[in-house]
């Protein structure tokens, strides 16, 4: 990644900011090798001076500045570099979740005991909740996710690419019909609890949760429609106050999943301390 002077003035601003972004996320990637993040930040360097103050780059020129002044850009510590570079990201790209780099090593702590918790997505519509419930799903140990109609699965590339790799840790089927999942986990005696907001909804902290058990999701717009609704077990909600009487449709799983979890948790300590 190195341009002469007049290569670099050649390209249009747009490119030029595309080129630092480049540079940011390179030089992160490669923090740990020195020789090739010193060659990298150099070449950032240099195309930092052949740029115009008045490009609205302050962050970026600032930091060339502020190298200059020390002279030894071997002293730099990666927070201190993001220090700079996180600004100018912020205000040049729509940064998403899987474009952050995880600096400790995944795969140290994974654990292959499952929970007997499963998960049924009716006709969600963002691939990116998709993928961002697999991770989860993933973190907590979820035994399996049944997609259903045009819910997109782990052969969607945005799907792979929110959930990080944790597709490949989750079991997961796909069934064209919600009402064939619900059959699915009838046939385990897995009782199925639905989240949505209705008037005879019961509040997650009100519900003792059975050993095992399946939530249901429904459409981020139009949520559970009331067909499947009555195929379910029970319907639960998540007790909001805010002015906005609703939540990310990824971030209810993880409150739900989460305080199921907590409740088995829970009830395996009291029986342990009643013997």
């Amino acid at each position: 990644m190195k341009y002469t002077k007049k290569k670099f003035k050649s390209f249009s601003l747009e490119k030029q900011i595309k080129i630092f972004l480049e540079f940011i996320r390179e030089i992160e990637k490669n923090w740990h090798d020195e020789t090739l993040r010193f060659e990298l930040l150099n070449n950032f360097l240099d195309c930092i001076n052949l740029t115009e103050k008045e490009l609205k780059m302050p962050e970026l020129h600032g930091f060339s500045e502020i190298v200059k002044k020390d002279s030894n850009i071997k002293k730099m510590s990666l927070r201190e570099f993001l220090n700079y570079s996180i600004p100018f990201e912020q205000n040049h790209k729509n940064v998403k979740d899987n474009d952050f780099l995880i600096l400790k090593n995944d795969g140290t702590n994974i654990s292959r005991n499952k929970i007997p918790l499963y998960l049924i997505l009716d006709n969600l519509r963002s691939s990116f909740n998709i993928g961002s419930i697999f991770r989860t799903a993933e973190c907590l140990g979820i035994s399996e996710i049944l997609l259903c109609g045009y819910s997109a699965t782990p052969k969607n590339i945005k799907v792979r690419k929110t959930a990080m790799g944790t597709e490949n840790y989750v079991k997961w089927k796909y069934f064209e019909k919600t009402e064939d999942a619900i059959l699915y986990l009838r046939n385990k005696n897995i009782k199925i609890f639905a989240l949505e907001t209705t008037t005879n909804s019961k509040s997650i902290y009100e519900v003792e949760f059975p050993p095992k058990c399946a939530l249901l999701l429904g459409n981020e717009a139009l949520g559970i429609s009331e067909k499947i609704l009555n195929l379910t077990d029970d319907i639960i909600n998540i007790p909001i106050a805010g002015w906005k009487n609703s939540l990310n449709v990824g971030v209810c799983f993880a409150v739900v999943a989460f305080e199921i979890k907590r409740q088995w948790i829970y009830n395996r300590l009291s029986e342990r301390l009643s013997l």
